[in-house]
């Protein structure tokens, strides 16, 4: 078989262009050789450690302040030391750093998010890294939670089947204040 290229020349099909083929990407479905379908995982309730992959800007900005963050998260299985999907409750914290006496700081909670396993089900990432599965968490908090400039911490809890809480290191971080950000004026009682 030949396929015409230009006017008055003709090429072997296995020397045509290769974009006139399917891409090695593409499974036939209209998606790429290495996604996977994220409900037919098995999920692994033996996690024992929870890692996070900072990006190196993980906030999600408006226009005029800062209103959540981005963040991967691997949840280890103790059987496979990979990442796992998981069915148990995924809770993240974000605590305000305050200063207290002698110089230390205390953590006061600003805001808080608890997926079940249907909730966390649309974060989950559709492919396998080497490191296992993983989920892809962009995370909003309240507008008015005005954390523009503070220090912040904020950590990532797995409670398994048997009720116990795996908690990840926390992690510390300034939150920015946007080019243009005005504070919301603190309300004052008459």
């Amino acid at each position: 078989m030949y396929i015409l290229c230009c006017p008055g020349c003709a090429t072997p099909k296995s020397e045509a262009p290769k974009s006139m083929w399917p891409s090695t990407r593409d499974d036939g479905k209209g998606r790429a050789k290495n996604e996977i379908d994220p409900t037919k995982i098995e999920t692994r309730d033996d996690i024992f450690q929870i890692v996070q992959f900072w990006p190196q800007m993980p906030w999600l900005q408006r226009t005029d302040r800062v209103v959540g963050f981005k963040v991967t998260v691997y949840f280890r299985s103790g059987e496979t030391r990979l990442g796992a999907f998981v069915p148990g409750n995924i809770f993240v914290w974000v605590y305000e750093l305050q200063p207290a006496a002698r110089g230390r700081r205390e953590r006061k909670l600003a805001h808080m998010w608890e997926l079940d396993q249907a909730g966390a089900l649309g974060y989950r990432v559709r492919k396998r890294s080497i490191q296992g599965y993983y989920y892809g968490f962009p995370l909003r908090w309240d507008d008015g939670l005005g954390l523009e400039g503070k220090l912040v911490e904020i950590q990532f809890g797995y409670e398994r089947g048997n009720k116990q809480l795996v908690l990840s290191e926390p992690r510390q971080f300034r939150v920015p204040v946007p080019v243009g950000y005005v504070p919301p004026e603190e309300e004052t009682e008459p």
